[in-house]
């Protein structure tokens, strides 16, 4: 079901489940020698059955992305999972989740403290618990405790010897983490901006305009939002650029509205000189004004209030009459 491990890979044993299997991979090939603090080279690999999916940093509808705990290699400081640019599942019940399929390396950031590092018999070992969800049209949890050993024989004045077949792989899955719009030369320039719909409906338009990157198979998506609710995208692609609109709509409508809301966004699909290209990055824009609100609205509080007049009316005038028969006339008197 799954592949074989590359020959002489830095990597550590794959932990298997029927749907999935997972394990710690590096660049070296032995253990760090030097000194003093190095860039860690260490990535977590997930090989999956065809159909089932991993998560992105944002799981969408359901699920969670996985979270890798290296707390027992003191020698490791500040680990941080870092997510290639995800792709979209369209699940039964209109849901959709943000993840990859197939194979995907997560990159691990982090620094290592050589001095500190912990050796077993000369072996330099890193140890991880991961805690991770795998879904195709259910979702299984699993827990699996990782490990990757590294021999002596780095070199004393850098990091460890290289091993070229894994260190190729990693390289490839960071080239897939999205670059900062700001640090991409050639990238488009960023518009946003919110309008006001039907309350508590509102949309948000993000456009990419102008530079120099092609748009083969654009997609937006957004981290989760701790105040808003995000709908699909919608791609409009023009001369000018690229325009996502985005429905919107507070997940508690009874908290005042804020003036204005950040997203943090990764747009996908775009193709540069070298290949692929994701770019990622925050954007700010004011809420729609509490006036323009109530004006949305006001139409359809008129006709309620109008309704609810006329009611009150057809009452009053019926009460009217009715007390008007029950009373004598002088006449009768």
């Amino acid at each position: 079901m799954f592949g074989l491990p590359p020959l002489g890979a830095a990597t550590g044993p794959w932990v298997e489940e029927p749907e999935v299997k997972v394990r710690l991979v590096s660049g070296w090939s032995a253990a760090p020698a030097a000194t003093s603090e190095v860039d860690l080279d260490l990535g977590l690999e997930f090989a999956l059955a065809p159909g089932w999916h991993v998560y992105w940093k944002n799981s969408g509808d359901a699920g969670y992305a996985p979270k890798l705990d290296l707390s027992a290699t003191s020698a490791i400081s500040s680990p941080t999972l870092l997510f290639p640019a995800p792709h979209r599942f369209d699940l039964p019940g209109d849901l959709v989740s943000f993840g990859y399929e197939g194979e995907v390396i997560y990159p691990v950031a982090g620094r290592l403290r050589p001095a500190a590092a912990g050796k077993d018999a000369g072996v330099f070992v890193i140890a991880g618990r991961l805690d991770y969800l795998v879904c195709a049209e259910e979702c299984i949890p699993y827990t699996a405790d990782l490990r990757l050993e590294l021999p002596p024989g780095g070199d004393a004045a850098g990091p460890g010897a290289a091993n070229s077949t894994d260190r190729a792989r990693l390289e490839r899955w960071r080239r897939a983490l999205p670059l900062p719009l700001t640090a991409v030369t050639n990238a488009p320039r960023l518009h946003a901006a919110i309008e006001a719909g039907a309350y508590p409906h509102s949309t948000l338009e993000v456009a990419f305009l102008g530079g120099g990157l092609r748009a083969a198979a654009p997609a937006l998506f957004f981290e989760s939002h701790p105040e808003l609710a995000l709908g699909r995208p919608e791609l409009v692609i023009g001369s000018d650029g690229l325009r996502f609109r985005v429905p919107i709509r507070p997940l508690d409508e009874t908290r005042p509205a804020a003036a204005s809301a950040s997203f943090a966004w990764t747009l996908t699909g775009l193709e540069g000189a070298s290949g692929p290209v994701a770019l990622e990055g925050t954007l700010a824009a004011a809420m729609p004004s509490p006036a323009a609100r109530t004006s949305l609205r006001s139409p359809l509080v008129y006709a309620v209030a109008g309704a609810i007049l006329l009611a009150l009316t057809i009452l009053y005038v019926g009460r009217r009459r009715g007390a008007r028969s029950t009373t004598p006339t002088q006449e009768e008197r």
